[in-house]
């Protein structure tokens, strides 16, 4: 995918995923703009790609708050004056919150949601009117979960997010495919990254009452995970091909898909039962 002299903005880059595809991106051609609730991060993953790039300002670092709807609207126009206007949005920010659903209060539910679901979709809207500019194909790149696809235990609040959202990749899509804007839901599998810390740190102190997660909480969602667990680099290898071919769905590594396979069986013979 040859992104020379386009402008690519990736929220939630200053670790894990989100840098993984930034510096997918960057070494595509394009600049990117590395968003991140902690800027310091930002910067360092801005710097290591300049670095291997050999060229000053191929990634630019820049402040972004997902919960925080003014904090996105500055991103949009903050990447438009600086930059130009966005080609490929990857819409990557998410915060984990492990726990029985008894045991989360609605604080809980409403910082996950407000952040994965609201904040991807406030951030989607903000750069809309930049991705309709492009006289080429425009992306975007909704983060969602292979857990969207499957329950999993004591991450009801995580996993109704990740729900959401690929209802929300998949309506897109739909309604921008006339425009020429492609939209890819990308669902990784289990990563080896430090979200449940970054999560943690990101939590306002207002909801700190049920923690991110607990020995107990990683010991259940452990007992019901499934999948090879990938470094975030690897992970990212495809999401490129996957945006050039405008693929529906990017997976990022194999997955045990028997749950989903018996989901979906389930579904099916519901539909079937619905004739009698």
């Amino acid at each position: 995918m040859d992104l020379s002299d386009s402008i690519a903005v990736v929220t939630g880059a200053g670790s894990g995923l989100g840098a993984a595809l930034a510096r997918r991106l960057a070494a595509a051609g394009a600049r990117v703009s590395v968003a991140d609730i902690v800027l310091d991060h930002a910067r360092a993953v801005a710097e290591e790609i300049d670095t291997a790039a050999g060229e000053s300002g191929r990634a630019v670092a820049m402040a972004f708050d997902a919960g925080d709807e003014s904090s996105i609207t500055d991103l949009a126009r903050q990447v438009e004056y600086e930059l130009g206007p966005c080609r490929v949005l990857c819409a990557n920010v998410g915060v984990q919150q492990f726990g029985k659903i008894e045991d989360l209060s609605r604080a809980d539910w409403e910082w996950v949601f407000g952040v994965n679901v609201h904040g991807t979709i406030a951030t989607t809207r903000a750069f809309l009117p930049q991705l309709r500019q492009q006289s080429s194909k425009a992306n975007i790149v909704i983060t969602t979960s292979t857990s969207a696809l499957y329950p999993c235990s004591h991450m009801a609040a995580y996993v109704s997010s990740k729900y959401a959202l690929l209802g929300f990749a998949e309506t897109l899509r739909l309604e921008l495919a006339e425009e020429g804007i492609g939209v890819t839901a990308l669902l990784p599998g289990p990563m080896a990254t430090t979200h449940l810390q970054s999560s943690a740190a990101a939590k306002p102190e207002d909801t700190k009452g049920q923690p991110v997660f607990s020995p107990d909480t990683i010991r259940a969602v452990a007992a019901g995970a499934s999948g090879e667990m990938l470094d975030a680099d690897s992970a990212a290898r495809n999401v490129l091909e996957d945006l050039e071919q405008n693929r529906a769905y990017s997976i990022t590594h194999d997955v045990n898909t028997e749950p989903i396979e018996a989901r979906f069986k389930e579904i099916r013979e519901a539909f079937i039962l619905s004739r009698r």
